[in-house]
């Protein structure tokens, strides 16, 4: 009795087994990267340019594209999105007309705007997205600040997660050159982002 007793507390069977010992735990699988599309119906790209004096806004109406979304691992994150050039909305048809023409983005030639991460970064809250942006046939590496507003369930019974971008450009960078400086080089783009997951 006194022997069974110590093997008890010892955590060990009279036969030298670890009766207290928790069975070896289940392999844990990696998470792996969800996919999303671009609902480009509650999707937007609108951009904020200084005319003389004042900022002014536009949009785009048309973006659509896909994001691979890990929240434990950002270097498996990647996103592609297209923006129509064509689908320029400054609330003047005149205007958005000479706006597709060649003073500015020659959207007969060139009709998409592109983005294409080549490496994603966790940095504090947010995500740094370097890419290849690409506008009126010039393409350059641009980091993007990256914000995740959030991801869950939706009441469409899908599963969604969206994402804000806010960046400047020089225009002129990407030979859209038309009426500097009486309207400015440098352009404030936000892309904002709900998606579906595939």
């Amino acid at each position: 009795m006194k022997t069974l007793l110590l093997c008890a507390l010892a955590g060990l069977t009279p036969f030298g087994l670890h009766a207290l010992s928790s069975p070896p735990s289940a392999a844990v699988e990696p998470a792996t990267a969800a996919q999303f599309t671009v609902d480009s119906g509650h999707s937007s790209t609108n951009f904020r340019i200084k005319h003389v004096v004042a900022p002014f806004w536009g949009r785009f109406n048309k973006v659509e594209g896909s994001v691979t979304w890990d929240a434990a691992s950002a270097d498996k994150c990647a996103v592609e999105i297209s923006i129509d050039a064509t689908s320029i909305d400054t609330n003047d048809g005149k205007r958005d007309d000479h706006l597709r023409g060649p003073d500015f983005f020659s959207a007969k030639e060139f009709p998409k705007l592109t983005f294409k991460s080549t490496k994603v970064a966790k940095k504090g809250d947010k995500l740094e997205v370097t890419g290849d942006f690409t506008m009126r046939g010039v393409t350059k590496s641009m980091t993007v600040p990256v914000e995740m507003t959030g991801e869950g369930e939706s009441p469409f019974k899908d599963y969604r997660a969206g994402f804000e971008a806010t960046f400047d450009i020089k225009r002129s960078d990407f030979g859209v050159k038309g009426y500097i400086p009486v309207i400015s080089d440098e352009v404030r783009i936000i892309v904002a982002l709900e998606c579906v997951k595939s």
